[in-house]
Parts: structure tokens; C-alpha cells; sequence
């Protein structure tokens, strides 16, 4: 299988998988993005395959096993997400073969779920509130829930030969995904606002590697209050500041099988603003603090032929105002395979 066919399989689940159960649970509003760190590792998005229509299912184990909390300042009460939890990505890449300034075009979009516990402290039991210690924590909503939807109706691929590929466009998260009801307990860390995003990818895939790293930088529109588990007080505004965010991977391919290093970052690059960053209650519960992350890990891959199978493992190294603490462990799973392909042209006279 071909370098430019394998990064597709599995398509572009990871762009919209961190709008389900992102490791920001019960930080602090500013880190309710749509994008979950090192969800695109493993995929070559510098490149992108031939034409053709591509599909598959990621699916991410977070909070395995659930880490203690992070450093810094989070969120000392309110509702909140409890890990571990599932999340699953099924994406849609369409490459018509167009070409753009020399570039190869593609266009995505994908949908995204997820369940999830919502807790609150107070009498009762949660199990796994490990956020905020062992017990009196009281399960207040969750379930299955739809994220928001993920669009990339542009996304540019240049060839610079030698192996090189280097890729970016334009993606937005609509927010169109379940909403926080308190009246019926479902509390859902969906934003309620827009986010828009420019990527930026470079691959290298020659020799039998695919050494890539894929950047993102998110910018978020405003939040009325009414967006995500762990907001605040009702009512108070916020928008939260931007996120860069990078995963990286250096694999190597034996036969049908790829294995190698991978790492992942966030980092909030702008503050938070808004009613919820100046009022004292929001004050008093650290709404507006900036959020890091840096995890790494393995990843493993086998090529099937007409289905790639990659599963990678992170472990949170670092965080600052983040719901994962050092030691939290996630595992990603990636299936992928192209639906339809364009017929090859067939000559005009039949060779006798």
C-alpha cells in the first residue's frame, strides 16, 4: 500500500474527535475546545491520498487509568465530566482530484459522539470523580451524546518532492451538537459557540517512514454561559482565548507493520475574556485560567490491504490547569479503508 493511500485510511477522524470528550473535562471554560490532543497522530495530513471517497472510525479510551489532578488552578467544585470515557469519530474525505495553486484539494467533514458521566459534588457516590478525590460526588446527568460537527471544506496539499509534503486550509465546528439541559441532567461539554481553525501539516514519506507533524491553531467565538459542563454560574458570557495544538509521530514501516515514538501539546495562546473572567463567582472558580497539556507515547499499525488498523497510547507528562494530571494514560484506535475510488480510464481502441 502506498504511502499517499495509507494516510487517508481511517480518513480524518481526528478533526473533529476532540468536540466529544476532550481531556479538558473540568478545568476551566476556556478549555472547552472542539479538538482532543493527539487525535490526528498517526495520520500523515501533510500529504493527502488519491482521489477517491474515505471513511473509518477512531475511537478514543481517555482516563485510562484516570489521573489525579493537574497542577495549577482548576475549577474547586461545580458539574463536572467524569474520565474515563469513550469517544468515537466517523469521518467523510472526499479528494475529487482538482487541483488549486498547485496543490492537490480534498474537502471533510466529520461527526463525532461520545458517553460520559456528569458529576457534582455533593452526597452520593461517582465513581471515578478522581478530579476531586474519592466520593461525595453526586451523578447528576450524561449519557450518549452527538458532538459538534466538524467541516473542512478546504484543505490544500503540496507535493515538494523528495518525499516531502506540507498541507493547510480552513476547518470550522459548528455548534450544532447536543446541548446542556439541567432541567433533564444532561450536561455535555459541546460548546455553544463557533470555533474557527487553521491547520498546518508537514509530512515526510520516503525510505519507509512517515515522520509527520500536524498543528492547529483554534479560534473561538463567544459563549452566552449556556455551553459545557463546569461553565460557571448561568448567565455569565465568556469566549474562550486560542489553542494551538501539535501531534507529532515518527513511524517506521516493517512490511505490514508500522511502528513508532509520538508526542502531543496544547497550549492557550490568548486569555479568556468576557463577564465570567470578571465576576467574583467566576473568579472564585478559576473560569478563566489559560490550560496546557504535553503527552507522549507509542503507537502501533498493521496494513491489512483494504483496511489500516493504527492503536497508540499516550501519557500526560505535563499540565496546568487541565482536568488529566501526569500519569494519565489514553488509548486511541483508528480503522480506516477508501469506499469508492474513479474508474481508470479505459482506452478508445482495444489492443489486439
Amino acid at each position: 500500500m502506498t504511502r499517499l493511500k495509507q494516510l487517508a485510511l481511517g480518513g480524518l477522524a481526528a478533526l473533529a474527535i476532540g468536540g466529544m470528550t476532550s481531556s479538558a473535562f473540568a478545568t476551566e471554560s476556556g478549555s472547552f475546545e472542539n479538538r482532543l490532543s493527539a487525535a490526528t497522530i498517526g495520520l500523515p495530513l501533510g500529504a493527502l491520498p488519491p482521489p477517491g471517497l474515505y471513511t473509518g472510525l477512531e475511537t478514543a479510551y481517555l482516563g485510562m487509568p484516570q489521573g489525579v489532578g493537574s497542577s495549577g488552578t482548576f475549577i474547586p467544585g461545580g458539574a463536572h465530566l467524569v474520565l474515563p470515557a469513550i469517544a468515537n469519530a466517523v469521518p467523510l474525505l472526499y479528494v475529487p482530484g482538482w487541483h488549486f495553486l498547485g496543490a492537490s484539494y480534498g474537502m471533510s467533514v466529520v461527526q463525532a459522539f461520545y458517553v460520559n458521566t456528569t458529576c457534582t459534588p455533593g452526597l452520593g457516590s461517582c465513581a471515578g470523580a478522581g478530579f476531586f478525590g474519592a466520593g461525595n460526588n453526586q451523578i447528576v446527568g450524561g449519557g450518549f451524546v452527538t458532538a459538534n460537527t466538524t467541516f473542512s471544506p478546504l484543505i490544500l496539499s503540496w507535493n515538494l518532492g523528495g518525499g516531502w509534503f506540507v498541507s493547510s486550509g480552513f476547518t470550522f465546528m459548528a455548534p450544532d451538537g447536543t446541548r446542556s439541559n439541567l432541567a433533564t441532567g444532561q450536561i455535555t461539554p459541546n460548546p455553544d459557540y463557533w470555533t474557527f481553525e487553521i491547520p498546518f501539516a508537514v509530512s515526510y514519506l520516503a525510505n519507509n517512514w512517515n515522520i509527520t507533524g500536524n498543528f492547529f491553531y483554534d479560534i473561538n467565538g463567544a459563549s452566552q454561559g449556556n455551553c459545557c459542563a463546569a461553565v460557571g454560574p448561568a448567565g455569565l458570557s465568556e469566549t474562550s482565548g486560542n489553542l494551538f495544538y501539535g501531534d507529532l509521530h515518527a513511524l517506521y514501516k516493517i512490511g505490514k507493520w508500522s511502528v513508532g515514538p509520538v508526542a502531543a501539546f496544547e497550549v492557550q495562546t490568548t486569555a479568556d475574556t468576557g463577564t465570567a473572567c470578571t465576576a467574583a463567582a467566576g473568579i472564585a472558580l478559576g473560569l478563566c485560567n489559560r490550560t496546557s497539556a504535553a503527552s507522549v507515547g507509542g503507537l502501533v499499525g498493521y496494513d491489512f490491504g483494504p483496511v489500516d488498523l493504527q492503536v497508540w497510547v499516550t501519557d500526560t507528562i505535563a499540565s496546568q490547569n487541565f482536568a488529566e494530571g501526569a500519569g494519565t494514560m489514553n488509548v486511541f484506535t483508528r480503522l480506516g479503508f477508501r469506499l469508492w475510488a474513479p474508474e481508470a480510464a479505459r482506452p478508445l481502441v482495444a489492443k489486439n
